[in-house]
């Protein structure tokens, strides 16, 4: 999460939308001009210019601010004046994409002993074995549910919303609205090696993995008119 006091913005970090990313695009208005780093992991920063969470591998939180901060918590500690005033933003993401991208993110480290009894108690003799593994992963752990970064009592709370699927044109879109310099450094891309570009979506899609999609992510679907899109 970011907050620029220079700038006046907010940027909550949603899950498996290139949010780390799209985060150290941002951060450098955030900090005094010549003092940022491009880091992968970091600590947390706060001074009068701006604010950027923590970002760590470890789930454990350990500082104030920190990574995929949800907004009623960013609301609560800078008070309603800032809030209020400040332009918001974060990104979103397909579903049926994003939960393909977390798949390959956390679904591989599944226990073998318990991904065999997740998909001896789903069996279907219609699916493959890959089908049966990406179904039993989203009903055992899921994809990541991330709707409190732009909700606060379920009413949206951003200004602005970066789509995944036209980042480039989105980002230069808010930095036209907050009047931002050019950021001379090309949008970093992290993570991205995790994903297996050899498995299509139709090889890991069935009737049933489409309904816990469509279950789990009703309010994305249809307020951002999300489809399915199998290519």
């Amino acid at each position: 999460m970011l907050i620029s006091h220079r700038y006046k913005f907010i940027y909550t970090k949603t899950a498996k939308t290139a949010g780390t990313s799209i985060e150290s695009y941002f951060e450098p208005f955030c900090q005094p001009e010549g003092e940022w780093e491009q880091l992968h992991g970091r600590d947390s920063y706060e001074s009068d210019y701006g604010i950027i969470g923590e970002r760590s591998s470890s789930s454990r939180r350990k500082s104030k601010w920190y990574n995929h901060m949800p907004a009623d918590e960013i609301k609560t500690l800078i008070g309603d004046e800032k809030w209020n005033s400040y332009f918001k933003f974060c990104s979103i993401r397909n579903p049926w994409d994003k939960a393909i991208s977390g798949y390959f993110h956390f679904g591989k480290n599944i226990d073998p002993s318990f991904r065999t009894r997740v998909i001896q108690r789903i069996k279907h003799p219609t699916l493959s074995q890959q089908q049966h593994h990406f179904l039993s992963w989203l009903k055992e752990s899921g994809p990541p549910i991330d709707k409190r970064q732009y909700l606060i009592n379920n009413t949206p709370c951003m200004d602005k919303f970066i789509r995944f699927e036209h980042m480039e044109e989105d980002i230069q879109s808010i930095c036209e609205i907050l009047d931002l310099p050019r950021n001379e450094s090309s949008l970093p891309h992290f993570k991205g090696h995790h994903r297996d570009p050899s498995i299509t979506p139709p090889e890991l899609y069935s009737k049933p993995a489409h309904k816990v999609i469509e279950e789990l992510y009703a309010y994305e679907i249809e307020h951002f008119n999300y489809s399915y899109t199998p290519e």
